[in-house]
């Protein structure tokens, strides 16, 4: 009976979301990297690599120490989208991150253009009082986006794809650019067809002055208990005439950002991931010195560490991540860019404060 309640909730949870089917099914299976019915990375790769003596670490989940979390409300910036001025970037906590790439170059005054990747504003499961966001003086919302131009997923994790948020998102949304399989997802929240574009690795679309390419990653997909590895996961490269960003999406460390470098590169600034790990999780995630690397592999002016600072997701202490981060940086001559979340910077002025070292 327990089990058959379950089953009636996947289902019936739009959270979810859904299996590709039709034509958009024929476009999974035509992709040469979907092989015996699942995705594959271009490597080896095991989602979880513990031993019989790391089950120790497992404790801390139900026994974490006081300062895990934090203990006061995270210091953030009040957004305001109208401060968002071409050329200007925004960090909104986790991965979501939001930036005006309005061609300036153009004879005529330039229009806003914004780009937003993996919006997540509610909560980083689809079960209620899971997964819920640390406190913050100012928290983004909604209601504060401004409208969107491109709106980018990586892969269709909770923590990266928020079906409440794409719902809301969708009337003020113009392009969806989602991996192989996603679409189902966002068709099942009511996302028109035509806003919707899939992509396979190396992929890309051009849209004016902008071209905006799918790239590898080293990790894995799926909303529910039998769908892993049944859409797509990577990494985005967003090049314009003002800008040329890369967003890790999820995944370990591998060679192929190497090669991301050389096809996509250089980078003005590169977002990636630098939370979450362990070291049974790390060929899905990276460690934080893996994300420092991974800046000079793809060949970026500036790194920018995501994917911490908003919700537990592993047994590291929350600042871990970004003090690793920080210090390997240093030692490789990086330039790290570090604002609170919701404060407003362009690549001419990156901020470099170590804010949370004021947090309890």
């Amino acid at each position: 009976m327990f089990i058959a309640v379950i089953a009636l909730f996947m289902y019936l949870d739009p959270a979810f979301g859904a299996r590709a089917k039709g034509e958009y099914y024929e476009r999974v299976q035509a992709s040469p990297n979907f092989k015996d019915e699942q995705f594959k990375n271009l490597i080896e790769t095991v989602r979880n690599t513990r031993g019989p003596n790391d089950s120790l670490e497992l404790a801390s989940y139900f026994f974490p120490p006081d300062d895990k979390n934090p203990l006061e409300p995270l210091p953030t910036k009040a957004f305001n989208a109208e401060q968002l001025l071409p050329g200007s970037f925004v960090w909104l906590g986790h991965s979501t991150v939001l930036f005006n790439n309005a061609d300036t170059t153009a004879s005529s005054a330039a229009s806003n253009r914004y780009v937003l990747f993996d919006p997540v504003f509610y909560r980083a499961s689809p079960i209620p009082l899971v997964g819920n966001p640390f406190a913050m003086v100012h928290k983004p919302t909604i209601a504060q986006m401004p409208n969107i131009d491109f709106l980018i997923i990586s892969h269709d994790h909770y923590d990266h794809l928020d079906h409440q948020a794409i719902a809301e998102l969708e009337p003020k949304t113009q392009h969806f650019l989602v991996p192989l399989g996603v679409a189902a997802h966002l068709l099942r929240w009511g996302v028109p067809a035509d806003k919707i574009h899939e992509f396979d690795w190396y992929d890309d679309r051009v849209f004016g002055d902008v071209t905006i390419t799918f790239a590898p990653s080293r990790h894995f997909s799926g909303r529910a208990l039998t769908d892993h590895f049944k859409t797509l996961w990577g990494s985005w490269a967003v090049k314009s005439n003002s800008s040329n960003v890369y967003f890790s999406g999820d995944g370990g460390y591998f060679d192929e950002l190497k090669t991301i470098g050389e096809r996509l590169g250089p980078f003005d600034i590169a977002f990636v991931e630098n939370g979450a790990y362990n070291k049974g999780w790390r060929q899905i995630h990276m460690m934080p010195e893996e994300s420092v690397q991974t800046s000079l592999d793809v060949q970026a002016r500036h790194f920018f560490p995501i994917h911490w600072s908003k919700f537990d997701l592993a047994q590291h202490q929350w600042k871990d991540p970004i003090e690793r981060a920080a210090i390997a940086a240093e030692k490789l001559g990086v330039s790290i860019v570090t604002p609170e979340i919701g404060e407003i910077f362009t690549l001419d002025n990156v901020p470099s404060s170590a804010w949370w070292e004021l947090v309890k």
